[in-house]
């Protein structure tokens, strides 16, 4: 986390307002990551704005940490009730989560994660979602992690290299080289910087799915978009943006990075099967941006 925003003093109501519409695309993208819809992370970004209002701020030192903290475990709840799972306390007690004790290496790919965002990670128990997502998604320390799951650090690194062990597992079929990878995502940038709907149309699975950070995002647009028609028409709709994006190299799998001035402003993870894109996410949360290795 940007230390920062770590130590964030709230003594207002307008403080209060401030700091949550700045944190609130993060907020997002942690619950949209952790449950894979848009209306549930909304519905907990939303609740968790009810419960920072109404809290005593007084012995939070970690203003950012501690939203974080309550959107998670508000995502436990959803998750836990939607599995039905007896054997797992449904509510934990919220209280201020501790700063950062020092990095922790972060083990899992960008690219690992994606796949396991669309392939595996509704076989993940809700602890283990949390724990892959918060740690390898977003960097969170393994303290932090154990303090929002209610358990030991030790306990949040195996929840974490459990699920890793999921996401990784061989697949049922070979995936694509790096060769096909690239020259897919080299004609998908080409086509929508040229806006060539045939193009894309040929390179883009029928049921593609596009996930995103908020920040990459116009307000109210979905973190999640599902088919090649709605694909294409966002596609064109963000030409210009396009035209600023250079195929790359993220943590060592064919991507695309699309700078600003200011450097580095999202990146395009991609995964192809068959010739076809058949998922991508945009990562634009600068937390997520930061763990990526990303060459030209």
């Amino acid at each position: 986390m940007d230390s920062s925003a770590d130590l964030t003093a709230v003594d207002s109501s307008a403080d209060r307002t401030a700091v949550f519409h700045r944190e609130r695309p993060h907020l997002l993208a942690v619950a949209f990551r952790v449950l894979g819809s848009d209306a549930d992370a909304q519905d907990v970004v939303q609740e968790a704005w009810i419960r920072y209002a109404r809290a005593d701020l007084g012995e939070v030192r970690n203003v950012p940490a501690w939203l974080t903290t309550v959107v998670t475990r508000l995502c436990l709840d959803v998750l836990r009730r939607a599995r039905e799972d007896p054997q797992e306390p449904a509510d934990l007690p919220l209280g201020p989560a501790e700063g950062a004790e020092g990095p922790e290496e972060v083990a899992l790919l960008a690219g690992e994660l994606t796949e396991a965002f669309t392939v595996v990670l509704d076989e993940l128990t809700p602890p283990q979602r949390v724990a892959l997502v918060l740690h390898d998604g977003f960097g969170v320390p393994f303290a932090e992690v154990a303090h929002v799951l209610g358990t030991t650090t030790d306990a949040a690194k195996k929840l974490a290299s459990r699920a890793r062990g999921r996401v990784r597992r061989p697949a049922d079929a070979p995936g694509p080289g790096t060769g096909e990878a690239r020259r897919v995502a080299e004609a998908f940038l080409r086509a929508a910087q040229e806006g060539d709907v045939e193009s894309l149309v040929l390179l883009l699975d029928p049921d593609v799915t596009r996930t995103a950070d908020p920040q990459a995002l116009p307000p109210g647009a979905a973190q999640r978009v599902t088919g090649a028609p709605a694909v294409i028409r966002e596609t064109r709709a963000l030409r210009d943006r396009a035209r600023r994006a250079r195929t790359a190299t993220i943590d060592g799998r064919p991507g695309i990075a699309v700078r600003s001035e200011e450097g580095l402003w999202a990146a395009l993870a991609l995964r192809v099967e068959g010739g076809r894109i058949v998922h991508y996410d945009v990562v634009a949360d600068p937390r997520r941006l930061a763990l990526l290795h990303v060459e030209p």
